[in-house]
């Protein structure tokens, strides 16, 4: 850096030298200053910064006193006259209606902005409590129930959650098909329903990311920087573009994002720019859908805290049909699988037999999540001894 400043002194130094001194035009001429010194930094080899600021100070009062008269002579005070003081002071006149418009657009102006700023502080303070954050995934479990405002895409879409959460709703498919819903938000952008959850993911997963990001740049600051900190990096970048932008399981793209959006995100990433400009176009494209359905949730919370005040029930949306089950959550089908996660690490589901018909009716008999989540814990608990074992 000090190289760098030192270099752009001496240019910055040659440039005026260059073009204030040895120039075609005099200097005393072009400075409009005739003072001895001016003369004497033509003959100077080499010119240091105080000589400058010298030159500087006489050239200023050259210029004080030739314009200064005349320019303040442009803008004459006449002299008051004495009727004028002797009146009574005017009232001030009443604005006009534009200037009232005006006003009152800028006012209702900083009143939203004013409430958009108090809402996300809300919503940042709300999403940080894990409890309060599921009460927001479930509303918008819900939200994919709402047949009044989406309306079927013409796909199909394989759904298999991100599995980032353990109180991701049990009863949410695992292998079968569900068709897209859409839904038109803020008069005019169309946005996928079932992408919703994995949108508020893909925020959560890019703010680590940033905070990856930020603390590599105070390891290099240190020089405490090493191959590893870089490792880390391209290992979180890639568990967001397996999970968020090229899934293994179609769509490929399972966020509120376009694929132009997608396709320079991934262009980045092979270019190499790990950086917190990776992944901004695609949060000012997610964050007004995230916060459309946070509106939308403190509505519905607000309505149903009222009804349950008054001693009413309100009805939750229940979806009209659930997706057929080839085989239960827990098993691998026709061949075994072996699932990573985040949260639970390595899992092994064997394959299910076809005959085995009775496990697969235990499972659709299943209905009480918490039946299912303790026998998903004692398949686990039984594998992880096994291999232990092993």
């Amino acid at each position: 850096n000090s190289k760098a400043n030192e270099k752009t002194y001496m240019s910055s130094l040659e440039n005026i030298i260059q073009t204030f001194f040895h120039g075609k035009i005099p200097p005393e001429e072009m400075l409009q200053c005739d003072a001895p010194l001016i003369k004497e930094v033509t003959e100077m080899s080499q010119v240091s910064t105080t000589t400058l600021l010298m030159v500087q100070s006489h050239v200023m009062k050259s210029l004080d006193e030739k314009w200064f008269k005349d320019y303040q002579d442009i803008f004459p005070f006449p002299p008051p006259s004495p009727e004028v003081e002797s009146e009574a002071p005017a009232l001030p006149k009443k604005p006009s209606k534009i200037t009232m418009y005006l006003q009152e657009s800028q006012k209702k102006g900083w009143l939203k902005m004013t409430s958009f700023i108090k809402s996300f502080c809300k919503y940042r303070k709300f999403i940080s409590n894990p409890s309060k954050r599921q009460e927001f995934i479930d509303y918008l479990h819900l939200e994919m129930c709402n047949s009044k405002d989406n309306f079927p895409g013409s796909s199909s879409l394989s759904v298999r959650p991100i599995p980032l959460s353990t109180n991701i709703r049990s009863a949410d498919p695992e292998n079968g098909e569900m068709t897209l819903l859409k839904r038109r938000i803020y008069g005019h952008r169309v946005i996928i329903v079932n992408f919703a959850i994995n949108d508020l993911y893909f925020l959560s997963e890019i703010e680590r990311f940033n905070d990856l990001v930020s603390s590599a740049q105070m390891l290099q600051v240190n020089r405490t920087y090493t191959e590893n900190d870089l490792l880390l990096l391209q290992a979180k970048i890639n568990i967001i573009l397996r999970l968020f932008l090229n899934s293994d399981i179609p769509p490929k793209l399972r966020v509120n994002i376009s694929e132009s959006q997608k396709e320079a995100i991934l262009a980045a990433v092979s270019e190499g720019h790990l950086d917190r400009t990776t992944f901004h176009g695609a949060v000012m494209s997610i964050f007004p859908v995230i916060m459309y359905f946070w509106k939308r949730f403190c509505t519905w919370k607000a309505a149903r805290s009222y009804l349950q005040h008054m001693g009413k029930g309100m009805k939750d949306r229940k979806c009209a049909s659930k997706p057929a089950y080839k085989y239960p959550p827990s098993s691998g089908g026709d061949e075994g699988v072996l699932r990573f996660t985040m949260l639970r690490g390595v899992e092994w589901f064997g394959p299910q037999q076809r005959g085995d018909a009775s496990s697969i009716q235990n499972y659709k008999n299943c209905s009480n999540p918490k039946r299912r989540s303790n026998q998903v814990r004692l398949e686990t608990n039984h594998l992880s001894d096994a291999s232990q074992c092993c």
